[in-house]
C-alpha cells in the first residue's frame, strides 16, 4: 500500500534543509506521495528508507525492460485505466509472426520483405519492433536456426515454445539479443523459470484460465522471478479481451501486484487468417491493453492505421506534441535561401515540411 505524505514525512530528517528544492520536508513528502517528485531528490535518506518508500510508492504495474535490436523499450508501469485520467506511459509494441512449420521461401520473405515497413511519423520511428518465432508442432527441429535468423535482422525476438529443452537451446544461441521467452505455464514453469533466470530474460506466462495464470505467476514470484509478461491466450477473442481488461483492472484498481505485469496478445491466432479482423483486433488491443501485439505481417496499410492510433493514444494529453524552436534547412538550404514560418504544433510542422521537401526548393523553415 502506498505511503501517504505524513508517513513519508516521518521518515525524513525533518531539518527543512531545502537540498531537495522544496521549502520544507513536509512539502517534499506531499509531492513524493502524489508522484510529483522522486524520493531520491532528498540526499539525506538512508538506503533502507529509500527502498521502503520506493517499494510502497511503486506503480501497481511493474515496468519491464525489453530489447528490440539496438533499442530498449519499457513495458508496463501504467497507473491509470483510461488515457484521459492522466496518461499512458509505455506504448504498445508490435511483432510479426514466423513459424518453423512454414516453408523456407515463406520464412525468407517474412525476414526480408515482411520487415520493410519502416518510416518516420512526427519524429517517431514506425516499424515492427519484434519477430515472434513460433515452434510449430509439425517441425520442431529448426527452431534454434530460425531464432538465429530472426535475431540477425536486428529486431527484437520473442521465442514461443513450451518445450524447455528446445527453448533453452534457442535462447542460449541468441542470448545477446535478449529474447523474450514465451511458453511458461502450470506444467513447465519451473524449468522455464530456470532458463529465464539463468540468462536474465523476460519470461512469458500463460494459463488455461485467469485462475491458473494467477497461480502460476504467484509461484514464479515466490521463486524470485518478477521479470514477467502475461500471455492473455488464444482460446477466443472474448476470453482474450476479458483477460486483458481484468488483468489491468486487478492491478490498478485492486492493487494486486500478482497481475501487475504487461501483457502479450497474439491477434494473428485470434483472427484466424482474416486480415481485416486482425487489423481491427490489433487496434482494439492497442487501446485495451496489449503491451505487445502479434500480427501475421506488418504491411503499410496495416501500419498506417495502427501506428497513427498508437501515436495518438500514447502521448500525454496535457502536453501537445510540439517542435523545438529553431531553423530547419530543407533541400540543402543555406543562409541565402528563402525562409518560411510555421506553427509549433508537431503534426502541422511535419505536414508543411514534408510538402516543402517534395517541392525540391531550398528553404529554411522557421519555428519560433
Amino acid at each position: 500500500m502506498a505511503l501517504k505524505g505524513l508517513d513519508i514525512f516521518k521518515l525524513t530528517p525533518k531539518t527543512n534543509c531545502k537540498d531537495c528544492g522544496n521549502p520544507t520536508c513536509m512539502a517534499f513528502s506531499m509531492k513524493v506521495a502524489s508522484g510529483a517528485i522522486d524520493i531520491t531528490k532528498c540526499p539525506h535518506l538512508s538506503e533502507e528508507v529509500l527502498a521502503k518508500i520506493s517499494e510502497s510508492n511503486a506503480p501497481p504495474m511493474k515496468t519491464i525492460t525489453v530489447k528490440a535490436g539496438d533499442a530498449e523499450y519499457k513495458l508496463g508501469g501504467e497507473t491509470v485505466l483510461y488515457r484521459h485520467e492522466k496518461t499512458f506511459v509505455s506504448k504498445t509494441l508490435y511483432a510479426s509472426f514466423i513459424c518453423t512449420g512454414q516453408d523456407e521461401a515463406t520464412q525468407e520473405r517474412k525476414l526480408t520483405e515482411g520487415l520493410k515497413v519502416d518510416y518516420d511519423r512526427i519524429g517517431e520511428r514506425m516499424y515492427c519492433e519484434f519477430i515472434f518465432v513460433n515452434m510449430g508442432s509439425d517441425n520442431q527441429d529448426n527452431f534454434t536456426a530460425l531464432a538465429q535468423k530472426a535475431a540477425a535482422t536486428g529486431r527484437g525476438v520473442i521465442l514461443n515454445c513450451k518445450d524447455p529443452e528446445r527453448m533453452k537451446a534457442a535462447a542460449e544461441a541468441i542470448k545477446d539479443a535478449k529474447p523474450i521467452l514465451n511458453g511458461a505455464d502450470a506444467s513447465n514453469y519451473e524449468a522455464m523459470n530456470a532458463i529465464a533466470k539463468e540468462l536474465g530474460l523476460v519470461l512469458g506466462v500463460s494459463g488455461a484460465d485467469l485462475d491458473e495464470l494467477y497461480d502460476t505467476v504467484a509461484k514464479l514470484e515466490a521463486a524470485g522471478n518478477k521479470n514477467l509478461i502475461l500471455d492473455v491466450g488464444t482460446v477466443s477473442i472474448k476470453s482474450a479481451f476479458e483477460a486483458a481488461v481484468q488483468i489491468r483492472r486487478a492491478a490498478l484498481l485492486n492493487k494486486d501486484r500478482t497481475f501487475g505485469y504487461p501483457t502479450l496478445v497474439n491477434v494473428r491466432k485470434l483472427a484466424g487468417g482474416d486480415v481485416n479482423l486482425e487489423t481491427a483486433l490489433a487496434s482494439l488491443f492497442t487501446v485495451k491493453y496489449g503491451s505487445i501485439v502479434v500480427v501475421e505481417d506488418m504491411t503499410y496499410d496495416k501500419a498506417l492505421a495502427l501506428y497513427g492510433l498508437r501515436q495518438n493514444i500514447f502521448t500525454d494529453p496535457q502536453k501537445p506534441m510540439k517542435v523545438e524552436p529553431g531553423i530547419y534547412p530543407l533541400n540543402g538550404a543555406d543562409e541565402n535561401a528563402i525562409c518560411a514560418t510555421t506553427v509549433d504544433f508537431a503534426l502541422t510542422y511535419f505536414v508543411v515540411s514534408g510538402e516543402m521537401e517534395r517541392s525540391g526548393v531550398p528553404v529554411n523553415l522557421l519555428r519560433g
